[in-house]
């Protein structure tokens, strides 16, 4: 009850005033990506009014820890700016609690698009693209890892057997009753069947007919992933990649503005207990098993991400400043080995 009792104190008694972005920042180079548009919009206060209301595409295993990078940025959820939406902050299955009872009542309707149905989708696809255009954001992860960190998350155990039936029971999981561990789970290649073209589905999908953690949920082809990879290329406002989780935050406030918070580089919801982050999973588990079609997707984010590094002049030497505002050690999270926040 305490921290209900914080977190409410500081949503409905604070009233903060919006930070202001500091402006006038020079300008980085012209990209060569249809993407990059919003790099020659203006400052970092323009970029981010042009990418409002911000749209989180919230990839599962992605990275939840997104979410404070987002209500930290100014101006858009004003109380929360000095606040970590985290386990510490609501206790258990603290995302789904921050979007059921918080996010409308923290964040600017017409800043950040707060999800429409948390107690029954906590993974939503894009609802409108021509709408959304321009105003999407995500964390992206090498898919075959994002598979096997979905298959050992025991905690919520999304592998489980019947997996499907506990989706559609939603007083479940609106009150976070999770599986457990002790429900036996379907074979890894089985679960990364069910899981394959995850990210192309929920770039793609303006109607889903089911949730997207659903293993009988539709089938993603090649040709779709290509699709869904120009819309990646062309139309989100910000793409961070998982792997690179550090630089993706600094990336983040180098393009929209704002301080960087600890908060900002924390893993608030790590797959298991004692995951270090250089430690990748074991992709032999899947027997030469690969999810070709997230892989078109990943490619055009890694595309995107690396361009808009180069036209911001993002690299850790140039984030110093970042990092030491959230006593961050710069490097702590490398490319190649890391499974960061889950």
């Amino acid at each position: 009850m305490r921290h209900f009792f914080f977190l409410w104190f500081h949503l409905v008694t604070l009233v903060a005033p919006p930070l202001r972005a500091s402006g006038g920042e020079a300008e980085p180079a012209a990209c060569a990506l249809l993407q990059h548009g919003l790099v020659l919009r203006g400052p970092q206060e323009q970029r981010l009014q042009d990418a409002q209301p911000i749209s989180w595409l919230h990839f599962p295993k992605a990275g939840s820890s997104f979410i404070n990078a987002i209500v930290h940025l100014p101006g858009v959820c004003p109380s929360m700016s000095n606040l970590t939406i985290s386990k510490d902050l609501l206790g258990e299955c603290w995302l789904t609690k921050w979007n059921l009872n918080f996010c409308q009542k923290a964040c600017e309707f017409d800043k950040f698009t707060c999800p429409e149905h948390p107690a029954y989708e906590k993974h939503p696809t894009i609802t409108d693209y021509s709408a959304q255009h321009g105003k999407l954001m995500g964390m992206f992860r090498d898919p075959d890892q994002r598979i096997l960190s979905g298959y050992h998350d025991d905690a919520n155990n999304l592998a489980a057997i019947n997996y499907a039936d506990y989706l559609h029971e939603d007083l479940r999981i609106q009150n976070c009753t999770y599986m457990g561990d002790d429900v036996p789970k379907v074979p890894i290649l089985d679960f990364a069947e069910s899981w394959k073209g995850g990210m192309a589905y929920q770039v793609l999908t303006e109607n889903p007919s089911t949730q997207t953690l659903d293993p009988k949920r539709s089938k993603i082809t090649l040709e779709d992933a290509q699709e869904a990879a120009q819309r990646v290329r062309d139309g989100f406002a910000f793409v961070g990649i998982t792997e690179e989780w550090d630089l993706s935050i600094c990336l983040f406030h180098k393009m929209f503005g704002g301080a960087c918070h600890a908060g900002d580089f924390e893993n608030t919801r790590p797959s298991s207990p004692g995951k270090s982050a250089s430690m990748n999973y074991d992709v032999t588990e899947l027997m030469g098993w690969h999810d070709h079609v997230d892989a078109v997707v990943y490619a055009a984010a890694v595309q995107v991400f690396e361009a808009n590094l180069d036209a911001f002049d993002v690299s850790h030497r140039t984030c110093q400043e970042c990092y030491l505002a959230a006593n961050r050690t710069s490097g702590e999270v490398t490319w190649h080995g890391s499974t960061l926040p889950g």
